[in-house]
């Protein structure tokens, strides 16, 4: 059932999902900040945090066991189908680069400049050409390893109850370190959204991202540059301080012919690339998506492999 589901909705990825999915992230937000409320505690907290994300998981799994081998099991499935959408129907998972590239080989370069700042959430003025466009490439990679890797490891490991654990979970993180800033810009102070999280909220989300993020840089790396990509991966899985997006970066340079060192950070290994807005940039941004849906493709074949000779 996991693959016909996985299969089913990656088919479904071209329907738009973020004005489905809107409602329900406006009804997690909100309750979010009532328990802030009522707790008297910051959203980050690991309390609001738990709060927030284990009921609606627990619902899930108890709509499950209730409904399991009700009519040959086809609510189970619809459940499947729609937790799936929603968990991955946010948004198209590299949207941003196909507008950035729209737009660059239209001519306008205010509306890419506009594109590259919504990609990076930040002014674009803070560094080189260069830099800018490793960024860019960077935080696609994480977009799509966030909108759609981590939500399929999930399931395939816990069913549906994992991808909607996956997504509550980023989606209440995001909640509290933006929190701040949205308020501030409808003219709300409230001391309860400091704009981080508490050590023991980061430390789970880093858990929950830390597995996808390895599996997801093992095929980046070897549909690459196999030999010199395996190099790479080797040389990161120990060091747990990297994040997800700097580890998958430095997968993706190693399909350059670029071997990064010990510079955690990533920042000096941006080795020969474009700058932002070139033909160069926009090549790369291209093969981007291959590379991408390259490691998906792989995903799945381990996933039919799975599937026959372990059911």
């Amino acid at each position: 059932m996991k693959f016909f589901v996985m299969l089913a909705v990656l088919l479904l990825r071209s329907v738009p999902g973020q004005g489905l999915t809107r409602p329900v992230d406006r009804w997690l937000l909100s309750w979010q900040h009532r328990l802030s409320g009522w707790l008297g505690q910051a959203a980050g907290s690991s309390a609001v945090f738990l709060l927030t994300v284990l009921p609606p998981v627990l619902l899930l799994w108890l709509l499950l066991w209730w409904l399991d081998g009700v009519l040959w099991s086809l609510p189970v499935l619809l459940v499947h189908l729609v937790v799936i959408f929603y968990a991955l129907g946010r948004r198209n998972d590299l949207v941003w680069v196909e507008r950035y590239m729209i737009a660059w080989r239209q001519g306008d370069h205010q509306a890419a400049s506009y594109y590259a700042a919504e990609i990076l959430d930040e002014p674009l003025d803070a560094a080189s050409a260069t830099e800018l466009h490793c960024r860019v490439v960077s935080r696609l990679v994480f977009f799509a390893f966030d909108r759609l890797f981590l939500v399929l490891f999930w399931y395939l490991l816990l069913g549906p109850v994992g991808a909607l654990l996956a997504r509550l979970s980023e989606q209440a993180i995001a909640n509290a370190r933006r929190g701040r800033r949205v308020l501030e810009e409808e003219g709300i102070q409230d001391p309860l959204w400091p704009g981080s999280c508490e050590e023991q909220v980061e430390r789970f989300q880093r858990v929950m991202e830390w597995p996808a993020a390895r599996l997801m840089g093992l095929t980046l790396a070897l549909t690459g540059r196999p030999l010199l990509g395996l190099r790479q991966f080797l040389s990161d899985l120990p060091r747990w301080q990297l994040s997800s997006e700097v580890f998958l970066n430095r997968q993706l340079l190693s399909g350059y012919g670029q071997l990064s060192g010990e510079d955690l950070a990533g920042a000096s290994a941006y080795c020969e690339r474009p700058e932002l807005m070139t033909e160069e940039a926009d090549q790369e941004l291209s093969l981007l998506r291959e590379r991408v849906w390259r490691s998906l493709a792989v995903w799945v074949a381990v996933t039919a492999v799975g599937v026959i000779f372990w059911t």
